[in-house]
């Protein structure tokens, strides 16, 4: 039964986003045309993100059917994603506001943590120190995983491709740890519903997930992190490391951006992805993340996990050779400062 429902998902998403892309270049809507803070040359229509996050969660109703799932905790998510979704689909037709972005953010993290650490009564008093720290890094890391995929959606593939792979990847790990527990079902399904994505999205890529899609899968992944997080199934050093191409990057290059004084508000093509795809190709740099990911990030992941009293050094081993390799090719710096 479980191979029936991925199979269904899989082409759901698939066909979704074929729709999705026809009535979109039909309509003349959400098309997203070149410029020199872009790398595509022609234009192509996005926001198709739409059509993993209804995957998702047609797939969350047929596990339903199934299994006795945990409906009120995914309820909490349908509702932290509506305004990030809406917000991107403005954001994806005429570009809104970073600052109204932000506060649609933060409602949405804030969403999610009071679900998760504040209305469990994780914490014993909500004026405790330490308490309040967690609340606020908590928050802090929440929007910039929704940021982070946002910023890392600038290829063909790249942000789908890392989607399955942490999705599969936390999957595995889950499963390993509880069998008992579905938390490894509700990963998969992310994954299921990209893989459909992705063969559209594959270089030269028909249609781009656009803010839509990786801002909320962003959130989505999220949600997961505080939710294993409270059923003790993954711990968060394990997710640093299977999200730790994105977050390097992605904050290493925000960093250097900051110190040299650019706009970090506005596009720019100095991650390391767009270096590396400028100096090869767009299909070198993702498969290169993919083999990366597969050989380096996911045995320290699974290491991370099975050797806890070691995962700090874990994952500072996974991290260290990523920012080693970020100041090489000097990420963030513009073109003429580029080593």
């Amino acid at each position: 039964m479980l191979l029936i429902i991925f199979s269904s998902v899989i082409l759901l998403s698939f066909i979704l986003t074929i729709f999705i892309e026809k009535i979109f270049i039909k309509t003349n809507i959400f098309i997203d045309t070149p410029s020199d803070r872009k790398v595509h040359a022609n234009t192509v229509p996005t926001a198709g993100g739409l059509a993993i996050i209804f995957s998702f969660f047609i797939y969350i109703a047929l596990l339903s059917k199934f299994y006795v799932i945990d409906t009120y905790s995914f309820l909490v998510l349908f509702f932290a994603i509506t305004p990030i979704i809406i917000i991107g689909l403005i954001d994806d037709k005429n570009e809104v506001n970073v600052y109204i972005r932000l506060i649609v953010q933060f409602f949405s993290a804030l969403l999610i943590i009071y679900y998760f650490q504040i209305n469990n009564n994780i914490f014993d008093s909500y004026i405790n120190q330490n308490s309040m720290i967690l609340i606020i890094s908590s928050l802090l890391l929440s929007v910039w995983l929704m940021n982070l995929f946002n910023f890392m959606d600038g290829i063909d593939a790249y942000a789908a491709s890392e989607c399955i792979f942490v999705s599969f990847s936390s999957a595995l790990i889950a499963y390993v740890n509880n069998t008992d527990n579905l938390m490894f079902l509700y990963l998969t399904g992310i994954g299921l519903a990209s893989f459909g994505f992705i063969l559209r999205n594959w270089y030269p890529a028909k249609i781009f997930m656009g803010d839509t899609g990786s801002v909320t899968i962003g959130c989505i992944f999220a949600f997961f992190i505080f939710y294993s997080g409270s059923e003790s199934v993954l711990s968060i050093y394990t997710w640093l490391i299977l999200l730790s191409i994105f977050i390097s990057d992605a904050t290493y290059t925000l960093i250097v951006r900051i110190v040299t004084k650019k706009n970090v508000s506005k596009p720019h093509l100095t991650h390391a992805f767009h270096i590396i795809s400028r100096k090869t190709t767009q299909l070198f740099t993702v498969k290169t993340m993919i083999l990366i990911n597969l050989l380096w990030v996911f045995p320290l992941a699974f290491m991370s996990n099975l050797l806890s009293n070691y995962h700090i050094i874990i994952t500072f081993i996974a991290y260290l050779p990523l920012l080693i390799y970020l100041i090489k090719i000097g990420a963030g710096l513009e073109n003429d400062t580029i080593k």
